[in-house]
């Protein structure tokens, strides 16, 4: 552990630096020396073996994750892997599981004042709501809890590793979309409460293991590997967290640059930018390129636009060309999927099958979710959902800590659940087995 924390550190020293730097004013040549050297010296800090040691901590990790399931298998019978599921709910301090759980206090902070939640329900933009906001009385508390909320959670967005992906803070419509899917959900859920409903649910089933452990040894064994497979779990979200948070500051850098390359001419829209190649952005910047620029772009934008279209197939034989990439053949008529248990318990409810996030579309409570995949972009969906099920997955990915930590039956690893389930469909998760059953 001590060794991951020094990694985290690591991180968190260079997200300081970051955040230190003045990038308005900075120049042209300034901003593009200073973006290659971030990710130059950031390559760095990878290589550095102390860091690669973290890294190799979160092997080790996964390891407790796997031998904690095998332990709670082998000592408490064929419970064992609901068990092990179940001991890693609603651990706390998890900044990705926090994201979802602020978002539905800033609904209920909205809801104890009856003038701010009819403003916030109008439907209007987040620009001319915040103006109403303003002038509302009563609506201080609200709007320090947007901003707090934007302070820690803005650098979260779906595929937050893209760095053309817009963050949260960029796009408050969405934020605000989902405060207001929530707002319409207060009193058909209470996810604060079934939190620590799970936590204090996850303590006693801590203290029900040792009781049932008589063997000291065994019980050493038993603390030892819950410890690490939460500290794992915990460290695996955060760190990335950080990480994203130096993403997000790297792509506020490079929209600058490209802003003002705009208003150079160099670049037709300062999006532009995110399509040149590291080593391209120092010439272009000083005028100096030796190939024509917009017809590169224009080239390799086009290049993105087709394969965001592209769904890959789940086996891949040699080299994959998204060109002539047939899509797999899918039984329609299936309606028992098997995947991986990941987070414990049944649910029944209505599917809502959502392939993108930011598209509008809103998870109500007692839905089930049905996505590709998820990442920390697709937490606000967590928190009305009454099950997960997603087409991919394991035990470390992020739907099935997320699912864990909330208490939610969750299955991934199952398919082409999304190709078959339609939203409005009555399905079932069997968090514990690891099926899922469309019912009708």
């Amino acid at each position: 552990p001590e060794k991951a924390e020094r990694m985290i550190a690591e991180i968190k020293d260079e997200l300081a630096r970051l955040q230190r730097r003045d990038i308005v004013g900075m120049n042209v040549e300034e901003l593009a020396k200073s973006f290659a050297a971030d990710i130059n010296g950031f390559d760095a800090i990878l290589a550095e073996p102390r860091v690669q040691h973290g890294v190799l901590y979160g092997f080790i990790g996964f390891a407790s994750l796997q031998a904690l399931a095998t332990v709670c298998t082998r000592w408490f019978g064929s419970e064992g892997g609901r068990i092990a599921n179940r001991l890693l709910a609603a651990m706390g301090g998890m900044d990705d599981a926090e994201a979802g759980l602020d978002l539905w206090r800033l609904a209920r902070k909205a809801h104890e004042t009856g003038e701010v939640e009819r403003i916030v329900l109008d439907g209007d933009p987040w620009n001319k709501t915040v103006q109403r906001l303003s002038k509302t009385r009563g609506a201080e508390a609200f709007l320090r809890e947007w901003d707090a909320f934007m302070a820690r959670h803005g650098h979260h967005c779906r595929g937050e590793l893209e760095l053309g992906n817009a963050r949260w803070s960029e796009e408050p419509d969405y934020i605000l979309s989902v405060v207001c899917g929530y707002l319409r959900g207060l009193g058909q859920a209470d996810p604060l409460a079934n939190y620590r409903r799970c936590a204090e649910e996850r303590e006693e089933l801590v203290r029900s293991c040792r009781r049932r452990l008589r063997n000291p040894l065994k019980r050493v064994v038993f603390n030892r590997l819950l410890t690490r497979a939460r500290e794992f779990s915990t460290m695996r979200e955060n760190s990335k967290s950080d990480f994203t948070r130096i993403t997000a500051l790297w792509r506020k850098m490079l929209l600058e640059l490209g802003r003002r390359l705009h208003e150079r001419g160099a670049l037709s829209a300062a999006e532009d930018i995110l399509f040149l190649r590291i080593e391209e952005i120092g010439p272009v910047a000083r005028g100096q390129t030796q190939f024509d620029v917009g017809k590169a772009i224009g080239e390799r934008r086009a290049e993105y636009e087709r394969n965001t279209s592209v769904v890959p197939p789940m086996v891949v034989f040699g080299q994959f060309d998204p060109a002539v990439a047939a899509p797999e053949a899918v039984d329609k008529e299936v309606e028992l999927f098997r995947g991986l248990a990941v987070s414990p318990g049944m649910a029944t409810g209505k599917a809502r099958v959502i392939l993108r996030t930011g598209t509008g579309q809103q998870v109500l409570p007692g839905e089930i979710l049905v996505a590709p995949f998820t990442d920390p972009g697709w937490t606000p969906y967590f928190i009305p959902a009454a099950g997960i099920v997603m087409d991919q997955g394991g035990i470390l990915s992020h739907g099935a800590i997320i699912a864990r930590e909330y208490g939610i039956p969750a299955v991934v690893n199952v398919g082409p659940a999304t190709e078959i389930i339609q939203t409005g469909q009555t399905i079932q998760v069997d968090g514990d087995r690891g099926l899922v059953r469309i019912l009708s």
